[in-house]
């Protein structure tokens, strides 16, 4: 099979401008992935690169890199090195290690990710859904394009070819490559049924690899079905330009599921089947909620829904330590935006030295009326609950006095009807009070 001319015969129209990255793991497929896409590099004038992701659970794995270094710079590809820290958080240690993959891919600077899965990893995908669980999407195994997030996307151009197809071209065109000793070791599934499993089931059914492929196709025509349908019950629970859980309470049972999953992963989020059913009947039973998931936290208040990378409160730049200095200065660096406002600091508040910093439960700010919690004012304009631990205020060197709450107002007795006034605020927290909130909070 000339891989070459059938690889070069399917290959998408892409701007010369456009950069892909080439996953180098140093195994047989990824080696010969990057050489074709070297040899496609020459006709087409694509910018080409490889990243190879060290998980540094192997001790050879040092020498896998060194390996990838030497085969990137024969190729003239120049080769980004990935070590990353393998985190189980629940999952099995080949999810995790994937997980860990997808993020380093995410880090790079590609358009296109491209992976050298083949048809007999398409068929092990689907025998491994079949036996763990997982559902149509699982079923329907890799598809061979598909977005890892808003700017990359993942393609899979081997997905026409066989491991043999593959292991011919590197022995005809005298390739080198890594043999992962644990690849060998049956105690993980996907080995066993590589080595053991599918071979026999071959044996008696000499065809079933066509007729998985047959069926994985037909399933994917009907998983691209079902993303349209979700995908236009999205766009009616976000109408409004947040996700509204009165419009997705409307929805069937089934409807409901899929479209809180389509929520996740537009932002490269996923959760086992089980909490997301759990998820669900609290939303179905309840307006507000907490889910924590091991990359993000979903917040229900007053039906809306709210998704923020893990631990996001502890990346905001006056947290854990209040921030001290020249106001405005400390509020520039800390990316706040000056915004004129009749009730705003006045320029000469803004020159002196002050504080950033969460306010303090019993924290409280003058008002025309008198003072006033903090806590109590941020409940009165609907913030949610969890950012309002967290919600900037702007106060005197001593901490004490509350000078401003930053996206609200400032204190009565700075304000001099100035015209000359700032009210600061942070531009991420302006989706917990706008009246078109944002989906997500960066």
């Amino acid at each position: 099979m000339d891989l070459f001319g059938q690889l070069m015969r399917d290959f998408p129209a892409l701007p010369a401008s456009e950069h892909i990255e080439a996953g180098l793991s140093g195994g047989l497929d990824s080696v010969v992935l990057l050489h074709l896409l070297a040899r496609a590099r020459q006709v087409r004038g694509f910018k080409l690169g490889a990243v190879h992701v060290h998980h540094g659970l192997n001790t050879q794995a040092d020498a896998w890199a060194d390996f990838c270094r030497d085969y990137c710079a024969a190729l003239d590809v120049p080769l980004r090195i990935c070590r990353v820290q393998v985190e189980k958080n629940g999952l099995g240690i080949e999810a995790a290690a994937r997980q860990a993959r997808y993020r380093a891919f995410s880090d790079g600077s590609a358009d296109i990710i491209a992976l050298a899965h083949h048809q007999d990893d398409q068929v092990e995908t689907f025998m491994l859904s079949a036996v763990r669980g997982g559902g149509l999407r699982g079923l329907a195994a890799m598809p061979e394009w598909r977005a890892l997030n808003p700017h990359l996307r993942i393609w899979r151009p081997l997905l026409a070819f066989g491991r043999s197809d593959l292991a011919a071209y590197a022995a005809q065109h005298g390739l080198q490559h890594i043999e992962d000793g644990s690849n060998e070791d049956t105690a993980f599934l996907r080995n066993w049924l590589r080595r053991e499993a599918l071979p026999r089931w071959q044996e008696k059914i000499p065809h079933l690899n066509r007729q998985i492929l047959s069926n994985i196709r037909m399933l994917q025509q009907d998983l691209a079905l079902l993303d349209e349908i979700v995908a236009a019950d999205y766009q009616a629970v976000c109408a409004a330009g947040f996700f509204s859980l009165d419009t997705w309470r409307a929805l069937g049972e089934a409807r409901r599921r899929h479209v809180l999953l389509h929520f996740l992963r537009q932002h490269g989020v996923s959760a086992p089947q089980a909490a997301l059913r759990d998820f669900s009947r609290v939303l179905m039973q309840s307006d507000s909620g907490e889910w924590r998931l091991p990359d993000a936290e979903v917040y229900a208040y007053r039906k809306r829904l709210w998704l923020l990378p893990r631990d996001w409160h502890n990346a905001l730049p006056w947290q854990p330590q209040p921030l001290k200095g020249r106001l405005k200065d400390i509020l520039l660096q800390a990316g706040f935006a000056l915004q004129p406002h009749p009730h705003g600091l006045p320029q000469a508040w803004l020159a002196q030295e002050g504080i950033i910093r969460a306010p303090e439960p019993q924290a409280r700010i003058a008002m025309p009326y008198g003072h006033k919690a903090v806590s109590k004012i941020l409940q009165e304009r609907h913030i949610l609950p969890a950012a309002r631990k967290v919600w900037p205020l702007i106060t005197d060197t001593s901490g004490s006095r509350c000078l401003a709450i930053a996206g609200v107002c400032a204190a009565a007795d700075v304000i001099d009807g100035s015209t000359d006034a700032w009210l600061p605020v942070y531009q991420p927290f302006r989706r917990f009070y706008d009246k078109y909130s944002h989906l997500k909070i960066e």
